[in-house]
């Protein structure tokens, strides 16, 4: 089974300033990965902000991420789209900077049905020809990856697996029934890493591993002692990073841990002064 990477890759949040992108915390936030020896790092993804990104931007943090990381892991950049010849246009470029794989997510707001799902990830192999992880986050693209047509996307060259962040347990079930044992499939959603880990998950692209790649690490390689061998309450930590729209827990968390800054870009906004509070009384009680 081909795969682009097993275990933790990060989803990294974009540091920004007020006018830009703050590479020195980005650089940190990088080598805080490498030196926890996760197994990828994904750019540009959802927590990176990508709808917010210029094109020039896009191109500066491909090029300083591959740059930083220097082939230690595979670096995968966020690449989709809701318009097929955009995702193709995006993937060529991420292939041509020497990325090692595209996270593709499903088309969203337009749509499609999943007939033309087919497809429009076709194209995207066909037209640029570098390992894909098909997306699936249905809450924030109202439309579901649906099992039958993840099989028939399994048939595909480049396609190297699939991004699962369909949280509901049925569906969840199924997807992994049917495809865990044909290509890769990494989970989307934290909170859900024991469920998927039992049903033979390949990995997980993970927000928590911003802040915590170690205990990430450890929680996936023994996640079923892992309260007995460490002081630390997980579960509530991922709670934490859903009390707001992501990545404004993360990159508060991290501003909060690390010192770092705390911009947002439009339409995402800054958390108000009691949920500061809260996340700051929160990691206290976690020992952060």
């Amino acid at each position: 089974m081909n795969t682009i990477f097993e275990g933790v890759a990060t989803a990294l949040y974009t540091p920004f300033t007020k006018n830009g992108i703050d590479y020195e915390s980005f650089e940190n936030l990088i080598y805080r990965q490498l030196s926890a020896k996760v197994d990828a790092l994904v750019v540009l993804g959802t927590t990176g902000e990508s709808p917010t990104i210029s094109l020039k931007e896009r191109t500066e943090l491909i090029k300083f991420t591959i740059s930083k990381v220097k082939g230690k892991v595979p670096v995968i950049v966020g690449a989709g789209s809701n318009c097929t010849k955009t995702a193709c246009e995006l993937s060529i470029q991420a292939k041509s900077l020497g990325a090692d794989g595209v996270l593709s997510v499903t088309p969203y707001y337009n749509k499609c049905e999943q007939d033309g799902l087919f497809y429009h990830y076709k194209e995207i192999c066909k037209t640029a020809k570098i390992p894909l992880i098909c997306y699936n986050v249905p809450k924030r693209t109202g439309l579901n990856l649906e099992v039958e047509t993840a099989l028939k996307l399994c048939s595909i060259d480049y396609v190297f697996g699939f991004k699962e962040a369909n949280s509901d347990v049925k569906h969840v079930k199924k997807f992994m029934n049917f495809i865990a044992d044909k290509k890769p499939v990494y989970l989307g959603c934290d909170e859900l890493i024991k469920e998927f880990y039992s049903l033979g998950a390949k990995g997980v692209i993970s927000v928590a591993s911003n802040v915590i790649p170690l205990k990430i690490k450890e929680y996936i390689s023994d996640f079923e002692n892992f309260y007995e061998t460490h002081n630390f309450d997980i579960d509530e930590f991922f709670k934490l990073l859903m009390i707001k729209i992501n990545p404004i827990p993360i990159k508060t968390i991290a501003s909060i841990l690390f010192n770092e800054n705390c911009n947002f870009r439009l339409p995402l906004t800054y958390p108000d002064k009691e949920t500061v509070a809260y996340i700051k009384s929160k990691l206290k009680s976690l020992n952060l």
